[in-house]
């Protein structure tokens, strides 16, 4: 067991350099909050000019340090390390305050320890409950400020008013709590620490202005996300092998589980945010969310861009659809948003025009769908004749008309190039062919015929066409030959 006079000081002042000074901050106070039956921590930071500045960390709580030698040992195991529920793990911030520190004393219910440049002395003064922990530091007045900064971010416990420098840390209410199941690290019977997984409740908290979202342990700071919100784990958080950081995969749970909760509270901006895209990929992201990030994203009236219908694509867009190409989604994110019914292809929502007729025609209606001409009411045999008689003045063909009553095709009707046109009865009603040669009927072979010309609804050919055959109609009307 080496003490701390054993110890190379200055591979853990770089150590804290890396971290942060206010990593030694953090580890004092955290150590104030874990004590059994403390319900306040006063914490006080006074610079004295001359790039010094005397840190106190002081708690009321019922007993004090359990083993002074704590503080000067540097491996000595730590409670902490079998207890979840508990921040940190291993009694390291006293061990780091005496790395930058010219002076420290410390003073418990079971004694006293100064350390100065002379050594290690023991005291006889005792604080009557808690510890109080007194450290002059080497900081500049610049450092003193950040380091004031740095204990505004903290989140107190409930039960525990955090004073510094006089004024109470201001509480702060959770916008939302849930449960859910996440890795933290135990230690086992031989000591050292293991990853499980553990029921525990996280907390939401707004981000203030001039903050960025980060995700905590307990109430302390571990790594800024940039989130919507802060994350208070209720548990240790596991951590890297340099400590410094969370694992990608725990950072990816804890966000899938407040996507899954708080989906109905996103923003279009939020939606766009890379930490909802990582959410929404998971397979563990419910439907329900899957569904709420789309709309949010991409609006309620989407489709996904087919490649089978091109034209498909072409009227989803004519007609205010977003289409969501493969690109602007990971691959589970899509596989998500196809299993949970929250986005179809264009083919299925906007169709292009497909002709039903035809040997081998894939878009075929089956035979029994078709009206066989001995069943025509006498309105469809009007709107054949008229279609024909068009047809002959505005394309100079002869075409054939057939009629059919099916549920199998979305369209109302259509034309290819064989010169057929098919009308759908179920789609038009029968009331729709009986009302003799309306303005619709008119409308709807204008926008057939076009056809003959161009497949795609949103050609420049297609809108000639149209323009053709309604200019051809309206001088047959003049001159009385239709």
């Amino acid at each position: 067991m080496k003490n701390w006079f054993e110890v190379d000081k200055q591979g853990l002042a770089r150590l804290l350099e890396r971290k942060g000074k206010e990593f030694v901050l953090f580890e004092l106070i955290q150590n104030g909050w874990d004590e059994a039956g403390v319900t306040k921590v006063n914490v006080s930071l006074e610079y004295q000019g001359r790039n010094r500045a005397v840190l106190t960390v002081e708690d009321d709580a019922i007993e004090g340090f359990k083993d002074l030698t704590h503080a000067f040992t540097l491996f000595a195991d730590s409670a902490k390390k079998t207890n979840p529920q508990q921040r940190g793990r291993f009694n390291l911030g006293a061990k780091l305050v005496l790395a930058i520190s010219d002076e420290v004393t410390i003073r418990t219910t079971n004694g006293g320890i100064r350390f100065d440049a002379e050594g290690r002395h023991s005291l006889r003064v005792r604080q009557p409950v808690g510890s109080r922990i007194e450290c002059l530091l080497r900081l500049t007045a610049d450092e003193c400020r950040a380091l004031e900064a740095h204990v505004r971010k903290l989140i107190s416990p409930e039960h525990i008013a955090t004073v510094f420098n006089g004024q109470q840390l201001e509480p702060r209410l959770p916008l939302e709590k849930l449960r859910t199941t996440l890795p933290t690290e135990v230690a086992s019977d031989d000591g050292l620490l293991r990853r499980v997984n553990r029921a525990t409740t996280v907390r939401l908290y707004a981000v203030l202005a001039g903050e960025t979202a980060t995700l905590y342990e307990m109430g302390i700071p571990v790594v800024e996300t940039g989130d919507r919100w802060h994350y208070d784990i209720g548990q240790k958080v596991p951590l890297t092998l340099d400590r410094e950081n969370v694992p990608p995969g725990f950072l990816r749970q804890v966000r899938v589980a407040v996507f899954n909760r708080m989906h109905g509270q996103l923003t279009e901006e939020d939606a766009n945010s890379q930490w909802a895209e990582a959410a929404v990929a998971s397979p563990d992201c419910r439907a329900e969310a899957v569904a709420s990030y789309m709309g949010r994203r991409f609006g309620e009236k989407r489709v996904g861009f087919d490649l089978s219908d091109p034209e498909a694509n072409k009227l989803a867009v004519s007609q205010g659809y977003t289409v969501v190409h493969g690109s602007m989604m990971s691959g589970g994110a899509w596989k998500n948003a196809k299993a949970a019914g929250a986005i179809l292809p264009a083919g299925k929502v906007t169709p292009g025009p497909k002709v039903w007729t035809g040997e081998g025609n894939p878009n075929a209606i089956p035979f029994e769908d078709w009206i066989p001409e001995s069943k025509w009411t006498e309105g469809m045999r009007q709107i054949a004749a008229f279609a024909q008689r068009t047809a002959a003045k505005v394309l100079s063909r002869t075409i054939t008309v057939k009629f059919c009553a099916t549920r199998q095709h979305l369209g109302c009707e259509s034309y290819g190039p064989d010169g057929v046109l098919d009308f759908n009865k179920s789609r038009l009603g029968a009331d729709w062919f009986e009302q003799g040669i309306t303005e619709d009927v008119v409308r709807l072979l204008i926008h057939e015929f076009g056809h003959e010309y161009s497949p795609d609804h949103l050609s420049s050919q297609y809108h000639e066409a149209l323009c053709r055959i309604g200019a051809k109609l309206h001088g047959l009307a003049q001159r009385r030959e239709i």
